[in-house]
C-alpha cells in the first residue's frame, strides 16, 4: 500500500502535534502493509527530519509555501472552499456551492501533488487537511475541540476559524482518528459526527516519538542556555490553559520551602507569554524562571534527564507528549488530573487539581524531598510504559484502512 502523510508547514511550532505526528509516522514505517509513505510537506519541515528522510519507504514531495504563486492560489482556494462550507447548511442543493468547491480544488496546489503521487489515501495526522474531496480517502485527526470547553481562552475571530475549519474537517474527511474517548464524545455532541466515522487509536505511546536519536550533555546545556541543576521542567507551548501561571503561583509557595529550586519552560512563545511574563514579575520570581523557547530535540532530550521533576499542569489535554517522554526516560512526573492525563499515568499520588496553586506546590514538594515517593513514581511509570508497549498501535490505523477501502469507491 502507497499512502500519503501531511505534515503541516508550521508544525515545528506546534509541539506536542508535531511529536505526535513523528510518532505515528515511526509507527506506519514500521509496519509491513505499507511499502511507500509519501511525505507531503514543505523543504522547511524536511530539514528538520534528516534522520529518518534516508529511510527506504520514504518519498518526499515538497511545496513552498511561502512562494506568491502557492500563497494566492492556496488563499483563493481555502477562501471559496470556507465560503462553500458555511454556506452550505442553508442551500444544502446549491450547485453554485459545489461549483465553488470544483475551483478551489482546481486552484489548490495539493490537488496536483495527491494526483501525481501514486497515494493510494491521505493521511493527516492534524486536524485540519490542505485539501478535501479528492481522488482518494482523505483521514484526519482531530486532536481536540476545547474551545467548546475553554471559549475564554479564544478570540472570537480564533473561534470563527476553529468553528469553520472543525466542521470542514467533520463533514469532508472520510474517516476521522482520535487520541482518546472523550474526544470522540466531544465530535458526537458538538458537531453530530456518526459514530462510526470515528476510531480512537492511540498513538505508540511507548516509543520514542523524537526524530533526533542524540541528546545533550549537561555540560553543553548549562553553556548554552546558562542554566543550573535543581530544576522543574515544563515543556509546553505558552497556550492559556496550559496552564503556566498556576504552576509560576505555585513555584513562589514552592520557594518558600526549596529555596533554592528554579522552573525551566520549553516550547512555543505565543503572543500569550507577554501576560504570564507580567505575572512573573508580579511574583517576583524573575531569576527563578527561564522561558527558553523552541528548543532542538536532543536540548529538551537533555533538559528531560538532567531535570529534578516534570510538572504537567495543563487544564485540558488531548494526550500529552510530555508525560510519556518524562515516563519514558525514567524522570518523577507529576500531572493535572484532566481530561487524559489520569489515565496515563494510572496513579492517583502522581495527579493534582492544577487550579489549586496549594495542592500543585504541596505535591511539588513532597515529590522534591520524599526520595521514597520519587522512587515509587519512576517505577510507576516504568510499569506503565512496560504496558503501553505490549500493544499493538498499528492494529487500529490498519482497521481504519481497511474499513476506508470497505466503504469508499475512492481507494
Amino acid at each position: 500500500m502507497k499512502i500519503g502523510f501531511y505534515i503541516h508547514h508550521t508544525m515545528l511550532k506546534a509541539g506536542g502535534i508535531f511529536t505526535y505526528s513523528i510518532g505515528i509516522l515511526r509507527l506506519l514505517l514500521k509496519a509491513k502493509e505499507i511499502d511507500k509513505i509519501v511525505i507531503i510537506t514543505t523543504p522547511g519541515v524536511k530539514n528538520a527530519l534528516l534522520e529518518i528522510v534516508g529511510n527506504k519507504k520514504l518519498e518526499f514531495v515538497l511545496l513552498d509555501r511561502e512562494s506568491f504563486l502557492n500563497k494566492t492560489r492556496l488563499f483563493l482556494s481555502f477562501f471559496l472552499y470556507d465560503t462553500s462550507v458555511i454556506y452550505q447548511h442553508y442551500f444544502p442543493k446549491s450547485k453554485i456551492l459545489i461549483k465553488l468547491r470544483g475551483i478551489s480544488n482546481f486552484i489548490n496546489p495539493y490537488q496536483r501533488i495527491v494526483k501525481s503521487s501514486g497515494i493510494k489515501l491521505l493521511h493527516v495526522p492534524i486536524q485540519y487537511s490542505p485539501i478535501y474531496k479528492v481522488s482518494v480517502p482523505i483521514v484526519t485527526t482531530i486532536h481536540d475541540v476545547q474551545e467548546f470547553h475553554f471559549p475564554e481562552f479564544f478570540t472570537a475571530s480564533e473561534r470563527l476559524h476553529r468553528a469553520i475549519n472543525n466542521l470542514k474537517s467533520v463533514s469532508e474527511s472520510d474517516h476521522i482518528i482520535v487520541s482518546f474517548s472523550h474526544i470522540k464524545n466531544d465530535l458526537i455532541k458538538f458537531y453530530s459526527v456518526a459514530d462510526k466515522k470515528i476510531s480512537v487509536c492511540p498513538p505508540p505511546f511507548a516509543d520514542n516519538w523524537f526524530s533526533s536519536k542524540n541528546e545533550s550533555s549537561w555540560k553543553t546545556l548549562q553553556t548554552k542556555y546558562s542554566i543550573s541543576k535543581k530544576y522543574l521542567l515544563y515543556p509546553a507551548a505558552t497556550w492559556p490553559h496550559k496552564n503556566h501561571i498556576r504552576l509560576l503561583e505555585a513555584l513562589k509557595e514552592v520557594k518558600k520551602n526549596i529555596p533554592y529550586l528554579n522552573l525551566i519552560c520549553t516550547g512555543n512563545k505565543t503572543d500569550y507569554f507577554n501576560t504570564i511574563y507580567e505575572n512573573i514579575l508580579k511574583l517576583g520570581i524573575e531569576n527563578s524562571v527561564k522561558f527558553l523557547g523552541i528548543v532542538p530535540e536532543e536540548d529538551l532530550i537533555g533538559l528531560y534527564k538532567s531535570s529534578e521533576l516534570v510538572v504537567i499542569p495543563t487544564l485540558y489535554e488531548a494526550g500529552s507528549g510530555p508525560l510519556y517522554e518524562a515516563m519514558r526516560y525514567k524522570v518523577p512526573v507529576i500531572c493535572a488530573s484532566t481530561t487524559s492525563l489520569p489515565e496515563t499515568i494510572a496513579d492517583k499520588r502522581f495527579t493534582f487539581n492544577p487550579k489549586d496553586v496549594d495542592e500543585i506546590s504541596n505535591l511539588i514538594i513532597n515529590m522534591i524531598s520524599n526520595e521514597n515517593l520519587r522512587n515509587e513514581n519512576i517505577s510507576n511509570s516504568e510499569k506503565r510504559m512496560n504496558k503501553l508497549g505490549e500493544k499493538n498501535y498499528f492494529e487500529c490505523f490498519s482497521d481504519v484502512y481497511k474499513v476506508i477501502k470497505r466503504n469508499t469507491n475512492k481507494y
